[in-house]
């Protein structure tokens, strides 16, 4: 007994003496989400989402019904998964509800996540193991997001102590599959800690990985064992992504993370590379890669899942925090504004597994992805607006997407100078600058209007750097500070930054123009979208819903699942030279109204167009190929275009008249 208490004092005094303070070679980091206060649509948003599947998980069905991280989960008779799956996807819901919760203040959601956290760290096996035993490394990664967004809040010791024991009392590699995606909780550990115990474990597991086709890397056939670290260079080089969307978006984003603590160029060049090569093989208009479960290409019929929405967001965010380049912002803003939105329903009460920014009908026989595979019929319905899909990640994972934007938005400069608004959205920001604690109001009607305007409160002046995101799509921006206006500015790598001695009431004044353009989108480019600032713009498809329950409850009335139906033409062909054929239209809305509400939006354009009259619905497709010859319909028609994201079905890919 002596002996083994004389080993236990030895490691411990082991382990102090390797902890120290840790460099960090990211140009940002993030900020607690008690800092940001949500204001105008992005409020509504979110309380819309306590109000709907967040605030009632058990209408989304199973394992939404279950005690979650509390329970000895059992896979429902008849009932297509595996045993981990269910904490994967509660541990989205949990995060994602948390981060809810704090954002707005919800009690109820914040309490019923900690409950789940407490319960954790107060039941850990003998091998310092946290979370339920069905659990694997990848569902814990999934929970202990959740855990790490509650301590920068809480600091609860416990989740530092007892996450600290999880990855070092049991000697391991996290190098197996999607376990590989352990190095990011990792590293945020070694990065509260310094302890490099945790630097070191993060480096072999990436360098000693097996099974990497499992992460997403690799094609399916193309596992290996051997020389796993092979994909580094995989990453670096010109080979075209493949595999699972998700998994590679979440592995792609591991080189990046390591990059912040090591400072070695070669991780982050390898994520840099991966993100670069999946935008140019994948991405769709809406700003997020093809995947029907694996990366499909850039068909104008495609879809993608809506775990890669958030996923990709999730990832970028690091690159963002690595470089301070404005590039990932622009990536995060479009995939979250178009394909976000454009995947539920606009009261959170529904959501789709699979969106596409071509959808003119999502019913149950016009989900005709993974229909060849032997999955239980559990790939029916995905394209359906549900409040529950089988399987269940999405239905999970649609709690993080705007958390995830907004715990983004307002990020602390890594070398104490400041801060820098990297997202934009109104909301009040909070930090502190040499004691002095400071407030920056952010008042925009983002994305729908190109100003915003920050209001600096202080007791006192001082002197600080404030970074402003310059997107990509705007070429002429305006700044003015207390009204007058800064004739010459840097932008570097889409970042302009205001240094100065701040005083109460000051205020910077951003104008970004939003011009019109069309893009071209497909496998051979064949299609054009039209594009304004960050949104994509489509044509809404009126619709007749056939609503029913979930799982056939009657009590569930106010969350009805829906099969949508196309009821007028959405099969049109622009007629149009170029953009200047287009009419931008802005409409004097009031802001207090919800904009994604497709009555309520702000924007629209007009643009010629004619019918295609050859050109309709093929049987169990939700969107069809454009004709090979196009047969016109002579009458010239100008149609409407409103934001991807105030509709349910819609065109937003089509093909030219000239």
């Amino acid at each position: 007994m002596i002996l083994k208490y004389a080993v236990k004092l030895l490691l411990l005094c082991f382990i102090s003496q390797s902890i120290h303070a840790q460099n960090y070679y990211g140009k940002t980091k993030e900020v607690a989400l008690t800092s940001i206060k949500p204001q105008g649509w992005i409020k509504e948003f979110l309380q819309r989402q306590a109000d709907g599947l967040s605030g009632s998980p058990s209408v989304s069905g199973y394992p939404y019904n279950t005690n979650m991280w509390m329970e000895d989960i059992h896979i429902p008779v008849g009932h297509v998964g595996k045993d981990l799956w269910p904490y994967e996807q509660t541990a989205y819901y949990l995060d994602g509800s948390l981060r809810c919760g704090y954002l707005i203040g919800d009690k109820k959601l914040i309490d019923y996540a900690q409950k789940n956290i407490s319960y954790t760290l107060n039941n850990v096996d003998e091998t310092g193991i946290l979370g339920q035993p069905k659990a694997d490394d990848w569902a814990r990664v999934v929970y202990f997001r959740g855990m790490m967004a509650d301590y920068d809040v809480t600091h609860n010791k416990d989740i530092i102590s007892k996450m600290s024991k999880h990855f070092l009392d049991s000697p391991r590699l996290f190098n197996e599959g999607r376990g590989l995606m352990s190095i990011e909780p990792i590293l945020w550990l070694y990065n509260k800690t310094g302890n490099e115990k945790l630097l070191e474990l993060a480096k072999n597991s990436i360098h000693n990985i097996k099974n990497t086709s499992l992460g997403g890397e690799y094609k399916i056939n193309e596992i290996d064992n051997e020389l796993s670290s092979k994909m580094l260079d995989r990453m670096l080089s010109n080979k075209k992504p493949e595999g699972h969307g998700v998994g590679f978006v979440e592995q792609a984003k591991l080189p990046a993370i390591l990059y912040l603590y090591t400072g070695e160029q070669k991780y982050l060049d390898a994520t840099i590379n991966a993100i670069n090569k999946l935008e140019k093989h994948h991405f769709l208009v809406d700003g997020v890669q093809s995947s029907v479960e694996h990366l499909s290409g850039k068909s104008i019929n495609m879809a993608h899942e809506t775990c890669d929405i958030i996923d990709l967001s999730w990832s970028l965010g690091y690159l963002l925090m690595a470089t301070n380049d404005g590039h990932w912002g622009d990536l995060i803003e479009r995939a979250i504004f178009n394909a976000g939105l454009g995947a539920l329903d606009k009261n959170f009460k529904a959501h789709q597994y699979y969106s596409a920014p071509n959808q003119p009908v999502a019913a149950e026989e016009t989900s005709q992805f993974n229909m060849d595979k032997d999955w239980g019929g559990m790939a029916l319905g995905r394209m359906c607006y549900r409040t529950g899909h089988d399987t269940e990640c999405c239905t999970g994972n649609i709690h993080r997407l705007m958390p995830v934007y907004v715990g983004r938005m307002w990020l602390e400069n890594a070398d104490n100078s400041g801060v820098t608004a990297a997202l934009y959205g109104a909301s009040d920001f909070t930090f502190k600058k040499n004691h002095e604690e400071i407030k920056i109001q952010q008042k925009t009607n983002y994305p729908f209007d190109e100003n915003i305007r920050f209001t600096f409160n202080m007791n006192q002046k001082t002197n600080f750097s404030f970074g402003m995101r310059i997107p990509a799509w705007c070429t002429k921006p305006e700044i003015k500070v207390n009204g007058k206006t800064l004739k010459k500015f840097v932008i570097e790598q889409g970042m302009a930054k205001i240094q100065r001695n701040f005083s109460n009431g000051d205020q910077i004044e951003l104008h970004l123009p939003m011009e019109m353009k069309l893009t071209t989108w497909g496998t051979e480019n064949e299609g054009v979208a039209v594009e304004r600032g960050p949104l994509v713009y489509s044509l809404n498809v009126e619709n007749k819903s056939i609503k029913f329950p979930f799982i056939g409850n009657p009590k569930l009335i106010n969350f009805p699942n829906k099969l949508m139906y196309p009821t007028s033409d959405w099969n049109y062909a622009l007629n149009v030279k170029d953009i200047s054929d287009a009419k931008f239209i802005q409409i004097n809305a009031d802001e207090t109204k919800y904009p994604w509400d497709l009555e309520n939006t702000p924007v629209k354009i007009e643009i010629p167009a004619k019918k295609v009259m050859n050109w309709s619905i093929e049987g169990t497709h939700h969107a069809p190929s454009f004709p090979k010859e196009l047969t016109l319909d002579k009458q010239e028609k100008v149609i409407t275009l409103v934001p991807l994201g105030t509709t349910y079905l819609r065109m937003t890919v089509f093909p030219k008249t000239k």
